[in-house]
């Protein structure tokens, strides 16, 4: 019998078909630090099987509409983007979904970011030279032009290129590590203010990874700002944590976010789709962005 006969084909759909509906929320692509192109990242989602992908990139929105074309109906893209922001001295990320890519206030934030993160990429990559390292102008200007948000990742491949390093991660360990305290700081948008712009453009903000020391004190003070949700499905190695953010979640009434922050095909456990969240707990982001929404209009 054929392998794409009726028969052959129908148990396949049937588990689709049967399988519960997931999104993983927490993506990024060839826009900031990825390794799979706007298109790929939606191809890829596909065959996890997934219902919808928010597409995350640092600091950035130029990923989304690729990513709504290739999509073409087939999946929901959530149109999203992690931000870098200051929060109680340090440094948190907040997932901003559902926002309006038109937004004038929010791209304006984010084009200002992405300037400062070409500023700090230039920065390193001078630090890099002065140090006896070889980078050519080409290279660099190359990873200017692919990307809007340069970051880390971007040095350390830039790194491996040339010949430097085996491996992301040994570049990142011998040569950009070492340089974090040299190179401009990374530029932190306020978090009161990245939340403000995420509401103001009709979406809702959740806490991404939320370190292990947060506190009930720091929860209360970024739900007070308008943070919406915390993200508690993630890769975090221990289930405990994620089982906790969602007691926080029920305490504080956030709603519930998640993905597999993936970056590319490697590690395996961050690939798109290893972590999701529930058609339910989508809805319930979903709401909330209404909500932001119908407030942003009146």
């Amino acid at each position: 019998m054929p392998r794409t006969s009726a028969y052959t084909l129908a148990p396949g759909r049937l588990a689709q078909l049967a399988a519960p509906a997931r999104a993983d929320l927490h993506v990024h692509t060839t826009a900031s630090d990825g390794e799979y192109t706007p298109s790929q990242v939606v191809a890829q989602a596909r065959l996890a099987r997934l219902h919808a992908v928010a597409v995350t990139d640092h600091d950035t929105l130029a990923g989304v509409d690729e990513a709504r074309a290739a999509a073409a109906g087939h999946l929901e893209v959530v149109p999203g983007v992690e931000i870098s922001a200051g929060f109680g001295g340090g440094e948190v990320h907040l997932l901003g979904y559902f926002v309006r890519t038109d937004h004038d206030g929010l791209n304006a934030a984010l084009a200002a970011a992405c300037a400062a993160r070409r500023e700090r990429f230039r920065d390193f990559v001078a630090l890099l030279r002065a140090r006896g390292l070889s980078i050519p102008a080409d290279r660099a200007e190359l990873i200017e032009r692919a990307t809007a948000s340069p970051g880390r990742r971007h040095v350390a491949a830039l790194l491996v290129a040339c010949g430097h390093a085996h491996t992301r991660a040994s570049a990142v360990h011998r040569f950009v590590n070492p340089l974090v305290g040299t190179v401009k700081p990374k530029a932190l948008v306020p978090a009161e203010e990245a939340i403000r712009l995420v509401r103001a453009a009709g979406g809702v903000a959740s806490l991404a990874h939320p370190s292990p020391d947060t506190t009930d004190e720091q929860f209360g003070a970024l739900r007070s700002l308008g943070l919406g949700a915390v993200e508690a499905v993630y890769p975090w190695g221990r289930n405990g944590r994620g089982r906790r953010l969602r007691e926080v979640a029920g305490r504080f009434g956030f709603a519930v976010s998640g993905g597999s922050d993936c970056h590319g095909p490697e590690p395996a456990h961050r690939r798109i789709g290893s972590h999701a969240v529930t058609a339910d707990e989508l809805g319930a982001l979903r709401e909330r962005a209404r909500e932001s929404a119908a407030r942003a209009t009146h």
